[in-house]
């Protein structure tokens, strides 16, 4: 191989690489989680949520995003992009589940923050009030 054919090759792969990782960092840095749809009318609004804070606190996307088989998460995160089906809750937590929507986003936040209180660590809300902002 050529020293160009071997600097395009390297420049390539370069690209190639900030492109993969570009797409994957690419996630608004605040989401509202707004499942109406799912949920019908309730008392409480959509929730804000910082997703650039959660990454920037070291949190991993397995630590929030799963994909469950024999105890183990065996989520592929190249498929955690905007509109996938694997980055929606819904898709596995539907209403009238074991663990239906409402529930997982509760055990998923709620206690994420619970378990950071309880190591004495910087964490998040744990109040209804602290993530359902009144209008």
């Amino acid at each position: 191989m050529t020293t160009k054919e071997c600097r395009f090759l390297m420049i390539l792969v370069a690209v190639l690489m900030v492109w993969i990782g570009s797409t994957v960092q690419a996630q608004p840095d605040k989401i509202t989680l707004d499942h109406s749809k799912e949920f019908g009318k309730k008392e409480r609004s959509a929730v804000p949520f910082p997703h650039n804070l959660h990454g920037e606190a070291g949190i991993s996307c397995k630590d929030c995003h799963h994909v469950y088989e024999n105890g183990k998460n065996v989520l592929d995160e190249s498929n955690l992009e905007e509109g996938h089906l694997e980055v929606h809750c819904s898709t596995c937590h539907p209403s009238k589940s074991r663990i239906d929507l409402q529930q997982a986003f509760h055990n998923q936040c709620m206690g994420c923050h619970k378990q950071f209180l309880k190591e004495k660590k910087k964490t998040g809300p744990r109040f209804c009030g602290e993530c359902h902002l009144r209008k």
